[in-house]
């Protein structure tokens, strides 16, 4: 079994993966001011009240998009384990073609998605991910990953609202019966899950145009659930496990005898 962790910029996930099966997940705010002693007394608790021994783990992988919090994460995780991580990044094999201008841009978190999307949709494929940002990485026919789109995610758009004008306020990110509301508050969430809806319609659609091709979508992330089911693409799949499954197979391909 492997130990998987994403740290994102809102929060910190973890799995333990029996092959491509989750077996638990928890997740941690993502919070800088945290020690490796912390999160390493974290991981232990939790797997505690799954039933589980994390010094039972063959081996551990972290994908991470917060710099800062990458080496304390490597420290709780050799004191919970005693295990060095492996962390996704250049000189590690991912079998990835990445097709831009700088391949170290894409962060660990598309890179160990976009192994799992091949491994599992048709391509070309479309990979959404919800989180702080809304962001898509784009795969080709061939498979190779041939670039993206990134816009504000819900909770940022719902911050920015209530921080720019005075007359909006903090709401919950929550589904509305119909698109034309009749209070500030629900047309807020109206405009932050069907808006996000539509933009998620509208970019695919110009995908496909850019493609000339139909493209398999897949979702993941904290806000997927919420509003993939407001889109009018009734063919995206949401896949809770993407990232953790590509982090698992990313470590398999480097798993030393």
């Amino acid at each position: 079994m492997v130990l998987t962790i994403d740290i994102s910029n809102t929060n910190v996930v973890f799995s333990v993966m029996n092959g491509e099966k989750d077996v638990f997940s928890a997740r941690l705010s993502s919070d800088k001011a945290r020690t490796a002693d912390e999160y390493a007394v974290f991981l232990d608790l939790v797997a505690r009240q799954n039933s589980f021994d994390l010094k039972t783990v063959d081996g551990a992988i972290i994908a991470s998009v917060v710099p800062t919090l990458t080496g304390i994460m490597e420290s709780a995780v050799k004191k919970a384990t005693g295990i060095k991580p492996l962390v996704v990044g250049p000189g590690v094999k991912t079998g990835l073609d990445i097709r831009l201008e700088d391949p170290t841009e894409l962060g660990g978190d598309f890179v160990s998605a976009a192994v799992a999307a091949i491994a599992k949709y048709p391509l070309p494929c479309v990979i959404i991910e919800m989180g702080t940002a809304t962001a898509m990485g784009i795969l080709d026919k061939s498979g190779r990953y041939v670039g993206g789109v990134i816009c504000p995610g819900p909770m940022v758009s719902q911050v920015a609202l209530a921080r720019a004008a005075a007359q909006l306020s903090n709401v919950s990110i929550s589904p509305t019966p119909q698109v034309i509301c009749k209070s500030t508050d629900t047309c807020m969430q109206s405009g932050l899950v069907h808006g996000s809806a539509a933009m998620i319609d509208g970019l695919i659609e110009r995908i496909e145009d850019e493609l000339g091709d139909k493209v398999s979508i897949v979702a993941s992330g904290d806000w997927a659930d919420t509003i993939i089911p407001h889109c009018k693409r009734k063919d995206i799949v949401i896949d809770k496990e993407l990232l953790m499954r590509g982090l698992w197979m990313i470590y398999k391909k480097n798993k030393r005898p």
